[in-house]
């Protein structure tokens, strides 16, 4: 079903306002700006295909920024660049587009989108695990623009258009046709930038065990945040996410399965006589949120398993 926002029926002082709400509400919270003086005015055609979420986005010139990170978004953006110009800026690298180019980006980390000249292109909000299942080295891609005139890029491009302009038609097929594209696309990235070295995944692989290392001994430092364990790794937090992103999965989610498995085991061994204290013990902080983590991870409360005979 195709749901379509416009900004021509609106007030014109409430235009920007109303806008902010669709693209908010239709992505991720942003703050967003207008670039120019003039009266603005912006479209969005939004339909679901097959798990993935495909916009058609046009305004004039407009800016979007993210200013924080959410584990809890679990969304790449694949942007086709159909306005003249377009810039996005993610960690310390800023990508530029032009016209047929695409580009990957992570949706839960902060990011910079500018359209100078107006914004027109069409974005994909894919599920991070479906990406990173045909795209397995997706952090070496990141903000890294896709051009055109590339060997696959053209290739890529097409696929996306055709893909956008389908009739509807079956999940089943549909899901086929967006694994197909994530194909190409990761080809394409690869024949751009080249594949990784086997020394590099060699490297890479040391890196994940460490860290695991670190945290499988640490549960209970209910401090633990991204930046703590970089610094206490020697990585930094770009890496860090990199090599957990390569293995479906972020570091603090990786974390909280480690701390959840501790808890169980504890409380089938009979260690603890209390959840809370058990969960304290293994640097859970929200004993709320434990509980409905635990009875959606083993399909049985802690206090259930706790009286087991």
């Amino acid at each position: 079903m195709n749901i379509l926002f416009p900004t021509r029926d609106i007030g014109t002082k409430e235009r920007f306002d109303y806008w902010q709400d669709v693209v908010c509400s239709n992505f991720v919270p942003t703050a967003n700006r207008q670039l120019s003086d003039d009266r603005f005015d912006g479209s969005l055609t939004s339909v679901a295909k097959g798990g993935v979420a495909f916009s058609r986005i046009q305004s004039l010139p407009v800016e979007y920024v993210r200013t924080r990170s959410d584990d809890a978004v679990d969304e790449f953006f694949v942007s086709l660049t159909l306005c003249p110009e377009a810039y996005v800026r993610q960690g310390d690298h800023v990508s530029r587009q032009g016209p047929g180019d695409i580009v990957l980006f992570d949706s839960a980390r902060p990011f910079t989108c500018s359209f100078p000249k107006g914004d027109d292109q069409i974005v994909l909000a894919v599920p991070r695990a479906l990406v990173q299942r045909h795209i397995p080295e997706v952090e070496r891609f990141l903000n890294r623009t896709l051009e055109s005139h590339s060997p696959l890029g053209s290739l890529a491009n097409t696929l996306l258009r055709e893909a956008w302009q389908a009739q509807s038609v079956s999940d089943a097929i549909s899901e086929r046709l967006n694994g197909a594209f994530l194909d190409v696309l990761c080809s394409a990235f690869e024949a751009a930038f080249g594949a990784r070295a086997p020394a590099t995944e060699q490297r890479r692989e040391l890196q994940v065990e460490r860290v695991k290392r670190y945290l499988l001994a640490n549960l209970e430092r209910s401090e633990l945040t991204v930046e703590h364990i970089a610094a206490a790794t020697h990585l930094s937090t770009r890496t860090l996410s990199r090599i957990f992103a390569s293995e479906d999965s972020t570091v603090m989610r990786w974390l909280w399965q480690q701390r959840l498995a501790a808890c169980h085991d504890a409380l089938l061994a009979g260690r603890f006589q209390q959840v809370s204290v058990a969960a304290l013990s293994f640097g859970f902080t929200n004993l709320s949120h434990f509980s409905r983590a635990f009875k959606q991870a083993y399909g049985i409360s802690a206090q259930q398993l706790l009286r087991q005979p």
